[in-house]
C-alpha cells in the first residue's frame, strides 16, 4: 500500500506544505496562514472561487510587513497634497498595490466597503495593479485600510498626484476624439458606398436624400468634436497679431507665421459647406465620407505623434516618478518610523532595506551590501557599497540592511537636480527646429495661394469641378508632416539617448555636435578614471587623518581618495568631530577648522602663499618634485598656516580612453587635453595618446581653460568646440564652449554648466553621442526632403485635378504616418550600438604609463 506523500498543497497560494496529521489545512509558511485566517474570518471564503487554480507563489511580503504602522498616511500634508477632495467631502487616493496577482485579488480588494464601514468604494486595475480608494474621513482614517490591504499580504504605496501627470489625460482624450471619429466615419462610408454603387437623386431621390441628410448630421458631429481641435488652433493662429522676434527687431507679419491648422480647416470647412448646400438643394456631390475619413486620420496621425513623444521623453520624466513615496527614520531612541519621504530632512538616518528604493541622496554609516543604480548611470551591473561611500536617491539597495544619513532630499536629490536641468533645456528650441516652423509658415501662405489660384482657373475652365480640386489640394497639402519632421526626429533621439544614460539639456546642442572640429577633454575624472589612490604619505600621518575629515564635505577625486584611505588606515573612523567652516578654493585646494584648528589641503605654492611657513620649505619642494617625477601628483596638508605632510596620489587611464580618442581623429576631429596638472605630466600622458601638443596645456586654472577656447576660437572662427570635463574647474570652459559635455560623477557646477551629462561611466557615451547625433541629423533631411517632396507632388496633382477629395483625405495622413515611422525607426543611441562601442573600447590597449592624479 502506498503511504500518502508527506506533503500538501497550501491551502492559501498552492505550493508545497507540509501534511498534518489531523486532516487540518496545511499552509507553506506563517504569512499565508495568517491571510487564510483573515479570508475567513472576514467572511471572504469566495476569495479562492476567483483565484481558481493560479497560485500566489510567494510568500505575501504584506503579512511580514503588515504590523508596521502607516500613521503617514494620516499626516494632514500627506492628505492635503496626495489626494483628492472629492464633492461630497470624501476623498479619493490612488495606490500602487504590490501582490496583486488574479482575479481573486481584485474581488478581495474590491470587498473592501462591506468590511470597512466608511470606505465609500474600491476599484483595482489588475494590469497596472493600480488602487483607487473612495473613503469618508469622519469615519475612518487611510492608515486603517492600508493595515486591511496588508492583512491580506497587499502592500499599498502612495502615487503622489504629480506625478501621475496630465500627459496620460491628454493622451487619452485625444483617443476618445480617434476612436468617435473613425466610427462617424465608418457608419457615413456604409452609406457612401451605396451611392458609388449608382445611388443618385434622380433614380431614387427619397433614399438618397435620407443618406444626404443622415450623412450631414454625423458629419456635423465629427465636424465638432473631432475637427474642434483644427478649427480652435486655426482660429487662434489668425487672430495672433503680428509680433517682433527681439526688442527692436521689425515686425513679423502674421501671414507668415500661419499656423498648420488653417489649411486644414479651412478645407474641411469649404467641404462641409459645400456638402451641405448640395444636401438642402439636391444638387451636387456630396463628401461627407472624405471629410469624416480626414478628421478621423488627422486626430489619429497626431495622437500616434502625441505617443510617441511621451514615449521618447520619458526616459528623464521616470527618474522622480521611481523614488519611492515614503522612507523609514530612525529616531534618537533607535525606533523605525515611517513617514513621507518629502519630510526627509538633512542629517536625518533612515534604514534602507533589501530590495528597496533610496529615497535621498546620503552617505553610508552602518552596513555593506551592492546597488542597482541603472536609474542613475544606465548600468544593470551591481556595485558594492559601504561604510563612508556616496548612495544617490533612486537606487536599489540590493543586499544587506543600511544605515545612511541623509545629505539631500527631494529636488535638491542628484536625480532632483538632473530633471531641473532637463526642464531647463526644454526652453530652447534647436535653430533646426525654428527654420522649420518658419518654413512651415511660409508653406501654409503658399498652399493657400495655391488653392486661390487652383479655384480661379478651375472656375473658368469647369465651374462645377472647380470647389472640389480646392478642397483637394487644402486636404492633401496638410503640412503637418513638415511641422512634425523636425521636433518629433529630435525628441525620439533625446529619449533614446536619455535611456543610455545620456541626458541632453538643449536639443539644439545636437545640430553643433554633428559639426564638432574640436573636442578638448579634461584629464582627471575624463580621460583618467577618476579613482584616487594614496601612494605615498611622508610627513605627520595625523595631519594626513584631519585633512581627510576636510575632505569629506568634497566630492573631487583627491577627496575621495584620502577620505578611502583614511577610512582604512585611521584608528578611529569617521572622526567625532566634523569639520566646520569648509570651502572650497577652485583650481587650489580646500580649507576649514577642526577642534579650533585650521587645516588646508591642496597645491604647495597656494599653502605656503597663505600660510607662516619659515622652515623645511626645501624639503617640500623637494618632495613635490620627486613625486611628479615618479608619476604621482603631490598635494599638502597645512595645520595653523604650517605644511606638515605631503601625499602622492595616482590615478589610471580609462581603459576606453585611447580607441575615443582613435575615432576622433578618424572622424577628422582635432583632440586637445587641458588640465591643473604639471604640465610635464600632462605633456607625457597627452603624447602616449597621440594628442596634438598645440592642443596640450598643463598646470591651467579654470581661467586659464576659458581662455584657451577662447583662443582657439579666434584662431579658427568656423570651428565648433567641444568641452568635456566633470569638475567645478572645467565649468567656465564648458559655458564658452559650443557645447559642453559633463561625464559620469561630475561636480554639481560642471552640470550646471553642460548642455549634456554623461551618467554612464567611462568615454564609450561619447562616441555613441557622436554616432546617435549623425543619425539623428540624418534622419531629420530624410523627413524634411520626404515632407517636400510628398507635398510637391500632391499639390501638382490637386491643382491639375487628378486627385478627388476622398482620395486627398486617404492620401494625406500617409505623410504624417511616414516621418513618424521614420522619426521612431531612426537607428540612433541603439542598445545595439552601445554594446559594440563598449566592446571596442575594452579591446584598445592601455598607455603604458598611467596618468597621474591632478590637484584641484
Amino acid at each position: 500500500m502506498n503511504k500518502p506523500s508527506p506533503m500538501t498543497p497550501c491551502a492559501h497560494c498552492g505550493l508545497p506544505a507540509p501534511r498534518r496529521e489531523d486532516d487540518e489545512p496545511a499552509f507553506c509558511c506563517v504569512g499565508c496562514e495568517a491571510v487564510y485566517h483573515a479570508i475567513h474570518e472576514g467572511g471572504l471564503e469566495n476569495f479562492y472561487q476567483f483565484q481558481g487554480m493560479g497560485a500566489l507563489g510567494e510568500t505575501p511580503r504584506g503579512v511580514e510587513r503588515g504590523q508596521q504602522g502607516f500613521a503617514y498616511l494620516d499626516d494632514p500634508a500627506f492628505i492635503e497634497s496626495q489626494t483628492e477632495l472629492m464633492p461630497d467631502g470624501s476623498r479619493r487616493v490612488k495606490m500602487h498595490l504590490e501582490g496583486v496577482h488574479c482575479a481573486g485579488c481584485v474581488w478581495l480588494t474590491e470587498k473592501m466597503p462591506t468590511a470597512i464601514d466608511g470606505v465609500l468604494d474600491s476599484r483595482l486595475s489588475l494590469s497596472r495593479g493600480r488602487l483607487e480608494l473612495n473613503w469618508d474621513p469622519d469615519k475612518v482614517k487611510l492608515s486603517d485600510a492600508a493595515r486591511w490591504l496588508a492583512k491580506f499580504g497587499y502592500m499599498p504605496h502612495p502615487l503622489s498626484a504629480d506625478r501621475l501627470g496630465g500627459a496620460g489625460e491628454a493622451e487619452r482624450a485625444l483617443l476618445k476624439r480617434v476612436g468617435v471619429s473613425w466610427a462617424i466615419s465608418g457608419n457615413i462610408m456604409i452609406m457612401a458606398v451605396a451611392g458609388y454603387g449608382g445611388l443618385n437623386m434622380v433614380q431614387d431621390p427619397g433614399l438618397a436624400g435620407l443618406m444626404r441628410w443622415a450623412s450631414l448630421l454625423l458629419a456635423s458631429i465629427s465636424m465638432i468634436y473631432g475637427g474642434g481641435v483644427f478649427f480652435r488652433r486655426a482660429w487662434a493662429s489668425l487672430r495672433a497679431p503680428a509680433f517682433a522676434a527681439q526688442p527692436g527687431a521689425p515686425r513679423v507679419s502674421r501671414w507668415t507665421h500661419l499656423s498648420m491648422d488653417v489649411p486644414i480647416a479651412l478645407g474641411l470647412l469649404v467641404g462641409w459647406l459645400h456638402s451641405a448646400v448640395a444636401t438642402f438643394s439636391g444638387v451636387g456631390d456630396v463628401w461627407f465620407d472624405s471629410l469624416a475619413v480626414l478628421i478621423a486620420a488627422l486626430l489619429t496621425a497626431r495622437w500616434l505623434q502625441m505617443r510617441g513623444q511621451r514615449f521618447a521623453g520619458e526616459a528623464t520624466d521616470r527618474l522622480l516618478s521611481l523614488l519611492p513615496t515614503t522612507a523609514r527614520r530612525i529616531g534618537e531612541d533607535g525606533a523605525i518610523e515611517e513617514i513621507l519621504a518629502d519630510q526627509l530632512q538633512a542629517r536625518d538616518r533612515i534604514e534602507v532595506r533589501a530590495g528597496d528604493v533610496v529615497p535621498a541622496d546620503g552617505i553610508v554609516e552602518l552596513g555593506a551590501s551592492s546597488l542597482h543604480r541603472a536609474i542613475v548611470t544606465g548600468e544593470s551591473r551591481p556595485e558594492p557599497v559601504g561604510p563612508g561611500e556616496a548612495i544617490e536617491a533612486g537606487v536599489t539597495n540590493l543586499g544587506a540592511v543600511l544605515t545612511i544619513r541623509v545629505e539631500a532630499t527631494g529636488q535638491d536629490t542628484h536625480v532632483g537636480r538632473l530633471m531641473r536641468w532637463v526642464e531647463e533645456g526644454d526652453r530652447r528650441r534647436a535653430p533646426v527646429v525654428q527654420l522649420a516652423d518658419t518654413l512651415g509658415g511660409i508653406f501654409v501662405l503658399v498652399v493657400l495661394i495655391a488653392a486661390a489660384i487652383t479655384g480661379g482657373v478651375w472656375a473658368m475652365i469647369a465651374p462645377e469641378q472647380a470647389i472640389a480640386h480646392v478642397v483637394a489640394l487644402l486636404v492633401i497639402s496638410c503640412p503637418c508632416a513638415l511641422g512634425m519632421a523636425t521636433p518629433l526626429a529630435l525628441t525620439v533621439g533625446v529619449g533614446r539617448a536619455a535611456r543610455q544614460g545620456i541626458f541632453i539639456k538643449h536639443d539644439d546642442v545636437l545640430q553643433s555636435l554633428a559639426r564638432a572640429t574640436h573636442i578638448i577633454f579634461d584629464k582627471t575624472g575624463t580621460l583618467t578614471e577618476g579613482r584616487m589612490t594614496v601612494a605615498e604619505c611622508v610627513g605627520d600621518e595625523q595631519a594626513a587623518f584631519a585633512a581627510a575629515n576636510l575632505e569629506m564635505q568634497s566630492t573631487h577625486p583627491i577627496a575621495r581618495a584620502l577620505v578611502a584611505w583614511a577610512h582604512q588606515n585611521a584608528p578611529v573612523w569617521p572622526p567625532a568631530h566634523l569639520a566646520e567652516d569648509v570651502e572650497e578654493v577652485i583650481g587650489a585646494g580646500i580649507l576649514g577648522r577642526i577642534g579650533g584648528q585650521e587645516v588646508a589641503v591642496g597645491r604647495l605654492d597656494w599653502l605656503l602663499e597663505r600660510g607662516n611657513q619659515t622652515d623645511k620649505i626645501a624639503r617640500w619642494r623637494q618632495l613635490e618634485v620627486d613625486f611628479a617625477t615618479s608619476g604621482g601628483s603631490p598635494i599638502f596638508v597645512a595645520i595653523d598656516g604650517a605644511v606638515r605632510c605631503a601625499l602622492s596620489m595616482g590615478d589610471r587611464m580609462r581603459s576606453d580612453t585611447p580607441a575615443l580618442l582613435e575615432k576622433l581623429r578618424q572622424r577628422g576631429i582635432q583632440v586637445g587635453v587641458l588640465s591643473g596638472d604639471h604640465p610635464e605630466l600632462v605633456a607625457h600622458s597627452a603624447a602616449s595618446l597621440g594628442v596634438d601638443p598645440k592642443l596640450t596645456r598643463g598646470g591651467v586654472t579654470p581661467e586659464e581653460k576659458r581662455d584657451f577656447i577662447q583662443a582657439l576660437r579666434a584662431q579658427a572662427p568656423e570651428a565648433v568646440i567641444v568641452m568635456v570635463g566633470d569638475g567645478v574647474n572645467d565649468a567656465i570652459a564648458m559655458q564658452q564652449a559650443d557645447v559642453g559635455i559633463a561625464v559620469f560623477d561630475g561636480a554639481q557646477a560642471a552640470l550646471v554648466a553642460a548642455d549634456i551629462f554623461v551618467t554612464r561611466e567611462g568615454l564609450a557615451p561619447i562616441g555613441l553621442l557622436l554616432d546617435g547625433t549623425g543619425h539623428v541629423m540624418h534622419t531629420i533631411h530624410r523627413n524634411l526632403a520626404g515632407s517636400a517632396v510628398y507635398n510637391a507632388l500632391g499639390i501638382t496633382a490637386a491643382a491639375l485635378g487628378f486627385v478627388t477629395p476622398l482620395v486627398a483625405a486617404v492620401a494625406m495622413p500617409f505623410s504624417s504616418l511616414f516621418v513618424i515611422a521614420s522619426s521612431l525607426l531612426q537607428k540612433s543611441f541603439q542598445p545595439a550600438a552601445a554594446e559594440a562601442i563598449v566592446a571596442d573600447t575594452a579591446a584598445a590597449p592601455l598607455p603604458m604609463t598611467p596618468a597621474p592624479g591632478e590637484p584641484r
